[in-house]
């Protein structure tokens, strides 16, 4: 059901609209009426509506007010004006602000139900309209945190989200196993923030503002109920530069990958640890480049020297140790992707981390690991590698996740994840959905089994989740490589 609200100052006329029609019948339900602009406007910031019927002429707001005021709207509503006999010059202002249509007084019921009729296919076109930008968004998203994009490809994404071109702060943010997708994500449209796409049981989101924005925008979901029980937040660094928002990414998920390894012991879930990493979790990382760039020389030397400097800093900023925790552990992240680490010796550096419980001591333990950092040489697949590989291949079609592999392998699932990113050069999720995509394209080309039945059969649960994966990959839709694959097949 469409969802109408009425406005109007004369009372008969609102009690009558309600009467008037079967609205259900014709798809419409009111579920508000207001006397003025202004009383309309206060029950917008509280529900939102597809449909507004409201009189031109009116004390306070009137019609033609109401009508510019809510084109700020996250979502603005269609809108379909009353009038009397005197009053076209008003109907014409209305019509040249977007109206879709207007009615006099006193309503026809037929007239009415032609007009909504018309309303109802144009609301559909509105929909898939929106949606198709919506779809747009997230798939170049996903791109702009792969760092996949052009300049040219990143000034268009941010002028359709609506984002100033000169904005230079971005963080990412990962909402991470989310009861209520959609809300989240309307949560996110309504902060003006659209930036965002869904992974698995993850929302991951760009954030556009400050640091202090970003803060108020976490509190606010929190108050929401939106980020409550199993639900948590997890924050990268905060960049200046759009191209080092993959380094944020990649912060914000593997603080998600190690939350989920934590929250298995029971002692973290038995007290105000666990409040305290996720409130620290919260807040934006600081940039590990000059690290990463001394490990990937395998500088020992300057690695040392800018661990000493990131710790001097957290020191300097009298941060929680629990945040400098998470930092410590982040630099183990960036060393263990390009050294050798045997799950053993991964685990035993990871509690020397999680018994430090002063900076001084988690630098100790850093600068200790730095000692021992061997850089790895090039190599095959180890042997754990290519059992997960083999798994995949054998069991794509099932429902597969990294913990589960993990498991099986008695490994850490965290250590695990970074060792496959390492010798494989993606994460385990997107290989996976690699994977499956390669066998729906032999599928779509070779077989008239429906998209849906396909999508199936490839281990996808939901096929809008497999319509998106599909695209993002392929830059195609799963019909439309059917059609090419198909037509090939059939001119050869």
């Amino acid at each position: 059901m469409e969802r109408v609200m009425i406005v109007d100052d004369e009372y008969m006329i609102l009690k009558g609209m309600t009467k008037v029609i079967d609205w259900q019948q014709h798809g419409f339900e009111i579920v508000a009426t207001a006397r003025n602009g202004q009383q309309a406007l206060a029950t917008l910031q509280t529900q939102s509506v597809d449909l507004i019927i409201t009189d031109v002429r009116m004390p306070e707001m009137t019609g033609i007010d109401l009508m510019q005021a809510v084109q700020h709207l996250p979502q603005v509503p269609a809108v379909i004006v009353l009038s009397g006999y005197q009053e076209f010059d008003y109907v014409k202002s209305a019509l040249r602000l977007g109206a879709l249509d207007y009615l006099l007084k006193p309503v026809n019921a037929k007239e009415l139900g032609d007009v909504l009729n018309k309303v109802q296919q144009q609301l559909a076109q509105r929909q898939q309209q929106t949606l198709s930008q919506r779809y747009y968004l997230e798939m170049q998203t996903e791109r702009l945190l792969a760092g996949e994009l052009t300049t040219t490809q990143m000034a268009d994404l941010l002028d359709r989200a609506g984002i100033a071109a000169d904005e230079h702060e971005f963080t990412v943010v990962c909402c991470n196993v989310l009861a209520d997708f959609e809300a989240v994500m309307a949560a996110c449209q309504q902060q003006q923030q659209s930036l965002f796409y869904t992974n698995a049981d993850q929302l991951i989101l760009c954030f556009a503002g400050t640091h202090t924005a970003l803060n108020q925008f976490v509190r606010q979901l929190e108050r929401d109920q939106l980020i409550a029980g199993d639900s948590f937040i997890t924050v990268g660094q905060h960049v200046n530069q759009m191209e080092r928002l993959a380094e944020s990414l990649e912060q914000a998920q593997t603080l998600a990958e190690l939350y989920q390894f934590y929250e298995e012991r029971a002692p973290f879930l038995s007290n105000a640890a666990r409040t305290e990493w996720l409130r620290q979790a919260e807040i934006p990382k600081i940039s590990l480049a000059g690290f990463k760039q001394a490990v990937m020389v395998a500088n020992q030397s300057l690695m040392a020297q800018s661990v000493q400097k990131i710790f001097a800093q957290l020191s300097d900023e009298h941060v929680a140790p629990s945040y400098a925790r998470q930092i410590a552990f982040l630099i183990l992240n960036v060393m263990s992707n390009y050294q050798s680490l045997s799950n053993r010796d991964y685990e035993q550096q990871l509690t020397a981390i999680d018994v430090a419980t002063t900076i001084g001591e988690l630098e100790a333990a850093v600068q200790a690991m730095i000692v021992q950092f061997e850089p790895r040489q090039a190599y095959a697949f180890s042997q754990n590698i290519n059992r997960v590989v083999d798994m995949v291949a054998q069991e794509y079609a099932q429902d597969l996740s990294l913990t589960q592999v993990a498991d099986r392998l008695h490994l850490n699932p965290v250590y695990l994840g970074q060792l496959f990113k390492k010798e494989v050069h993606t994460s385990f999720s997107k290989y996976l959905n690699q994977y499956r995509i390669d066998q729906a394209k032999q599928m779509l080309a070779t077989t008239n089994e429906s998209i849906n039945n396909i999508a199936l059969a490839i281990g996808y649960t939901n096929s809008g989740y497999f319509y998106k994966n599909f695209r993002v990959i392929c830059d195609i839709s799963p019909k439309e490589y059917r059609q090419q694959r198909q037509g090939k097949l059939q001119l050869s």
